[in-house]
């Protein structure tokens, strides 16, 4: 048989999506608790034989998904890392906004969401072939197994709070030459600060008979509607698979040479929230919530705790005694 090349050119797919605030109750990977941690791992592995790797990674808007198996050479080596920097409870901050049921402006608890990245690099160079070896005792130790498996590698990555996920896969390959990269960042936004939506994925593969499926989806945020109990789509929720923003789906079959980069990033717009100049005439001064009280209402504040009062009586001249009425009398007041 003739042997084919082909070579597909570097492809980039940016997204970039502003003004828009994703959160709701399908942000979060179904199940996962938000602990705050930090992982690092490396692997640098070479050898003839039998190899099977499994690392999945769940943080709790993030997963990571990657497994391979084959058997012959194999050379290959990863450096993994991911890390959850804060959870639910540690992000949340109150907003001043319009209730539109009560008709009225009202406070309201937010929460900006976990914030958590992970980071895959994978290189490889393995190719196929059939293997024996010696298994155990017994009879097993004189009749040596034999293992023909052809070579897979797969890497999912999805981010759940931009509904978005990007997965390449190979297949029944008899050589698999190249390396992968996975970028994955998913920082809530606050009150004061736009959170972003990160999700990278670089591909350069030499594969020798065998498939190559390369693929990505961007949901319609507007189409999710969250279903706890579902654990059979894609994000264990209903996706907006109807009309997605971005839909990828590429095969490959045969002897090809595949660079791609994807590239998704999403802004996640800061909350807006109404600001009086009295907001406390809807209730005491210092029993309000907010995120940051003393920045937010630092010119308030001394009329209250009468600061600026006291801030004033010291600038006097002739300096005041405040023991005294607080209009002077013909003692106390000054005469240029």
């Amino acid at each position: 048989m003739k042997k084919i090349h082909a070579i597909g050119s570097g492809v980039i797919l940016l997204l970039l999506i502003t003004g828009i605030s994703l959160a709701g109750n399908f942000d979060y990977n179904p199940g996962q608790e938000a602990i705050k941690y930090k992982h690092e791992m490396t692997d640098d592995v070479s050898g003839e034989g039998y190899a099977k790797e499994y690392k999945r990674i769940n943080t709790n808007n993030l997963s990571l998904l990657q497994y391979s198996h084959g058997s012959g050479t194999i050379d290959q080596a990863d450096i993994l890392t991911s890390q959850q920097k804060t959870t639910h409870d540690g992000n949340t901050y109150w907003v001043y906004e319009w209730d539109s049921k009560k008709g009225i402006y009202t406070w309201a608890k937010k929460f900006g969401g976990a914030n958590s990245v992970i980071s895959y690099t994978r290189q490889y160079d393995n190719i196929q072939s059939p293997t024996r070896f010696a298994w155990g005792t017994g009879y097993y130790a004189a009749n040596p197994i034999g293992i023909n498996s052809l070579l897979k590698d797969k890497i999912v990555a999805k981010s759940y709070q931009e509904a978005a996920s990007m997965h390449r896969e190979i297949e029944y390959a008899h050589a698999v030459h190249g390396d992968i990269a996975v970028d994955i960042n998913c920082t809530g936004h606050t009150v004061d600060k736009d959170g972003v939506g990160i999700l990278n994925m670089n591909i350069d593969d030499d594969v020798t008979q065998g498939t190559l499926h390369i693929g990505e989806l961007v949901s319609n945020p507007k189409l999710l509607k969250f279903k706890p109990t579902d654990t059979t789509s894609a994000f264990g929720h209903i996706a907006g698979l109807k009309d997605p923003i971005i839909e990828v789906d590429n095969d490959y079959i045969g002897n090809f040479q595949v660079q791609k980069t994807m590239k998704l990033e999403i802004t996640k717009s800061k909350s807006s929230w109404a600001d009086d100049w009295l907001p406390c005439c809807h209730g005491g001064f210092f029993d309000m919530l907010s995120y940051k009280f003393d920045k937010q209402y630092a010119g308030q504040k001394g009329i209250f705790d009468c600061t600026c009062r006291n801030t004033s009586i010291s600038t006097m001249k002739p300096k005041w005694n405040t023991s005294q009425a607080q209009f002077p009398t013909e003692d106390y007041r000054y005469v240029p």
